[in-house]
């Protein structure tokens, strides 16, 4: 599970043969998860937005980035 990107309070990721629709995986530092659809930014996960707003503002700015990852990994 490569670690995708790295800020102060989680780390995003994406697994390996993960299910569809494409999304990453958002690790909280206080040990809580989510998912984040890559499309949509829907949030899975009892993590609320405002808790990972920087995350959201990266995954929305590097979506063509995350696409072509998600591909990469899960093909």
């Amino acid at each position: 599970m490569p670690t995708l990107h790295i800020l102060p309070n989680c780390r995003i990721l994406m697994f390996f043969g993960d299910h569809p629709p494409p999304h990453v995986h958002i690790k909280h530092v206080d040990g809580r998860d989510c998912i984040v659809e890559i499309k949509s930014l829907k949030i899975i996960g009892k993590v609320a937005a405002r808790e990972i707003k920087d995350a959201i503002f990266w995954i929305e700015f590097e979506r063509v980035f995350l696409f072509k990852e998600w591909l990469r990994c899960n093909s």
